[in-house]
């Protein structure tokens, strides 16, 4: 067997482009090489999720237009590790594999990996990959019951030998290690184990290609192609980060001209109230000149009791005081109707100045009611801002999940 290197292009990313940045992506291009080099009549995937691995295998059955079988099993329901979901996983997967893969020998099983055994002939598969449950229990009865569906001189591929999470994958994957003298192992993206149980043929197939070194090209350029997709991704935030600067630059612009509207209005009303005192002011001294005239229709009265206690005083004397008293009083009479003339021009008085403070009244509300308005405007601008720095804050945390998703999501 001659190794090959090849280019290719994932064709499932356009359907799910999170497959790019999921944990399996790093071996992508060696699960194709493996599918295109070895050209297997069968392989059985333990564990599919959105199908990484899978349309890895499936994009090189295409491309080289291999005729084998690709059986791939899960529950499709999730676990305590992973974490559960729904139907929109199987879901993607069945459309990728109608829309992308329509003549590719692919069949979907789901079932657990224990009640799918009988699904699968023994000693029927090429390449088994294993990447279900990661604890130590789960991997190593998974390993145990399906190496009976393992052809003579077949691989076994272990994914999340090489974990930041302690997974029993590493312990197992140390053992068989230990145990079988023929394997490899990829220390990037959480690791893959790479077995030989049944034969050391391809091993040494590999062996003579220096496999070793072809190693740390699949590690480097995975490593590059994760770094472009991250550089891609963080160009993309920060041209989306300039759109958002630029549109709150814009806010902040609209909301300087109506703060400097709003200090045109507050001149306009500091100057009401300027004119307002002094109409005030007006209105104290009419009523202090009101009270004034008052005071001397007060004095007058006084008078004009004095005037008739002298008038008694002559009745009482003789008549022709009494006489006199009658023109005094006629007299009297006459003062008094000036008297009841200035009332009257009093009382007009008052009743204008009741409408003038009226009028003023009517005039604080106006302006009451116009402060009122340019404290909602004031708020609305307010909550624009607080808005504005919301979104801010929703995006950066939805980057900070992206960025986790990336690297820890299998």
């Amino acid at each position: 067997m001659e190794w090959k290197i090849k280019e290719t292009t994932f064709e499932a990313d356009a359907l799910n482009p999170e497959l790019a940045v999921s944990p399996w992506s790093g071996h992508r291009l060696f699960g194709y090489d493996l599918t295109a080099n070895i050209r297997p009549g069968r392989i059985v995937e333990l564990g599919t999720h959105y199908g990484c691995s899978l349309f890895a295998f499936l994009q090189a059955c295409k491309d080289e237009q291999i005729p084998g079988e690709i059986i791939a099993i899960d529950s499709w329901e999730g676990d305590e590790q992973a974490g559960f979901y729904g139907e929109e996983v199987l879901d993607t997967v069945k459309r990728t594999v109608r829309e992308k893969f329509p003549q590719q020998n692919v069949r979907l099983i789901r079932k657990y990996f224990a009640d799918a055994l009988a699904d699968v002939e023994e000693e029927s598969a090429d390449i088994i990959h294993i990447d279900g449950l990661h604890t130590y229990d789960a991997v190593r009865e998974d390993f145990e019951s399906w190496i009976s569906r393992l052809k003579k001189d077949g691989i076994v591929l272990f994914h999340d030998v090489n974990s930041e999470c302690g997974y029993g994958t590493d312990i197992f994957w140390q053992e068989l290690e230990a145990q079988y003298e023929c394997h490899y192992m990829f220390h990037h993206s959480w690791g893959l184990g790479v077995l030989f149980p049944k034969g050391d043929k391809y091993f040494r197939e590999l062996k003579s290609e220096n496999f070793d070194d072809k190693i740390l090209i699949y590690e480097n350029r995975a490593k590059l192609l994760l770094s472009e997709i991250q550089l891609n991704d963080h160009r993309k935030m920060v041209q989306e980060r300039d759109a958002l600067i630029e549109k709150m630059e814009g806010l902040i612009s609209d909301r300087d001209q109506a703060l400097a509207s709003m200090e045109v209005m507050i001149k306009e009303r500091d100057s009401a109230v300027t004119s307002m005192g002094e109409r005030v002011s007006d209105r104290d001294r009419a009523i202090s000149s009101m009270e004034q005239m008052i005071q001397d229709r007060d004095a007058e009265l006084t008078l004009v009791k004095e005037m008739l206690q002298d008038k008694e005083s002559c009745i009482a004397s003789t008549e022709e005081r009494v006489r006199d008293r009658d023109a005094v009083i006629a007299s009297m009479e006459k003062m008094i109707q000036d008297r009841d003339a200035a009332a009257d021009t009093m009382e007009e008085m008052i009743r204008d100045r009741d409408m003038a403070i009226a009028s003023m009244e009517e005039m604080i509300q106006d302006r009451d009611a116009a402060i009122a308005s340019m404290e909602k405007m004031i708020q609305d601008r307010d909550a624009a801002v607080s808005n504005m720095d919301e979104m801010i804050r929703e995006r950066d945390e939805r980057i900070e999940q992206l960025e986790k998703r990336r690297f820890f999501r299998r």
